[in-house]
């Protein structure tokens, strides 16, 4: 694992990360923790976030895909090819 290290922190910054050490982490674990917690996170791909979605929401129930064409013709005012 790669090391860093922070040269000339700030006082207050400092007994701000120990005044967290009471979640039972150390100053290097605190540190840790809200750098994860600032740095932006990759965006799943389209796949990802579809096959997380159906996880979470389930399947379409039967019956329902066969209505949308018909929904979407009256809604939208198209013809059905």
């Amino acid at each position: 694992m790669t090391t860093l290290t922070l040269k000339q922190v700030p006082p207050e910054l400092l007994d701000q990360l120990r005044e967290l050490e009471r979640e039972r982490r150390s100053i290097n674990q605190q540190a840790i923790v809200l750098l994860d917690q600032a740095l932006p996170r990759p965006r799943p791909s389209f796949t990802e976030a579809y096959a997380e979605f159906r996880k979470k929401v389930g399947t379409i129930p039967r019956g329902t895909a066969e209505a949308l064409p018909g929904l979407r013709q009256r809604d939208l005012g198209r013809k059905r090819r």
